[in-house]
């Protein structure tokens, strides 16, 4: 028997929260930003950018942009040209977030025929932990301080459904990021961002190469999205909030909201794979992965009481790696 101190890894309850993250199209965060584990709880790691390591400084004179003057052709002398690389560091801390209910034996009892109470218990805590990462990660991208955020052609509004120019502030944003050495493979939005987007007149005619009137644009897939714009996924953000205090009526919000369009490219790995973030975990602490599962016992109340706990960090490795397209949206 565990006194009320002692507590148990629940790999069973564990596996079952771990086949809810990441569903695509309602848990999107960790598609876009994925464990990465450390041994560490606090880490420090040598960075390349594109300013101080030169990634894509030419081996030419770079003062003459209209002449060829190669600084890596060996010398009559044997001897080549030495260069010296330079790199920063950044760094990072993990915090642990966590959630615990009891689970009264009687009440256990009483439900044991409906269902298995311990494991609806974690379902539950389960995802009240997803959806506060969800909204750290929908925070962490949707960042026009971190990110570069460029004005649309035209603005995202209803009234302005014929003209609103998604295929020029997407080829745009490809330009620019591939620009940077950063070609992206990724385009992120709400839900209602896209319901307008599919509807309006341009994307229509970009997809089909004509206006399709009568499907009214609701056959465009986010796969012919994606292909159209030669990128590898578009990632819809479906999950919502309740905004309202406890008691109240629901006042439901859109997690990643429809103030951005988010275009970069994303990876997982070893940080120097480069994308956007990665979300790390550490991995002595958290041997469930992004969420651990235990329970402990408490017999004075004679009662389990459930915990659902993950020690992590979300860390933007390259800022450079995506960019926002500001919709000022409006459903008018």
């Amino acid at each position: 028997m565990f006194n009320t101190v002692d507590s148990i890894p629940r790999s069973d309850i564990s596996t079952v929260l771990m086949e809810a993250v990441g569903q695509e199209g309602l848990y999107i965060g960790n598609l876009l930003l994925p464990t990465y584990n450390s041994p560490t709880e606090v880490g420090r790691y040598p960075k390349f950018t594109t300013q101080e390591s030169e990634l894509l400084r030419a081996g030419r004179n770079p003062s003459a942009a209209s002449t060829f003057n190669s600084s890596t052709k060996r010398g009559q002398t044997g001897t080549y040209n030495e260069i010296d690389r330079k790199f920063t560091w950044d760094s990072f801390q993990t915090e642990e977030y966590g959630l615990e209910e009891r689970v009264d034996d009687v009440v256990a009892s009483r439900m044991a025929s409906f269902f298995d109470a311990e494991v609806v218990t974690a379902k539950t805590l389960g995802n009240a932990l997803m959806l506060d990462y969800e909204m750290e990660c929908a925070a962490t991208i949707m960042n026009a301080s971190t990110f570069t955020a460029t004005n649309p052609k035209v603005n995202y509004t209803e009234t302005l459904i014929a003209t609103i120019d998604c295929p020029y502030d997407i080829n745009a944003a490809i330009e620019r990021l591939t620009l940077k050495g950063e070609p992206p493979d990724t385009v992120v939005m709400s839900l209602t961002l896209w319901n307008q987007i599919r509807r309006s007149t341009k994307m229509q005619t970009y997809v089909y190469g004509f206006l399709n009137v009568s499907q009214g644009g609701s056959m465009i897939t986010e796969q012919m999205f994606a292909q159209a714009f030669g990128l590898s996924r578009l990632v819809i953000g479906k999950k919502s909030v309740d905004l309202a205090a406890k008691g109240l009526t629901s006042n439901l919000a859109p997690v990643w909201g429809n103030d951005y369009i988010a275009i970069g490219r994303f990876a997982d790995g070893d940080f120097m794979n480069g994308g956007v973030g990665r979300t790390i975990v550490w991995d002595a602490d958290s041997p469930g992965g992004l969420f651990t599962s235990e329970s402990y016992r408490d017999e004075k109340r004679r009662s389990s009481v459930l915990r659902v706990r993950s020690n992590r960090v979300i860390k933007v490795v390259n800022s450079k790696a995506m960019e926002l397209i500001t919709t000022n949206y409006s459903a008018s």
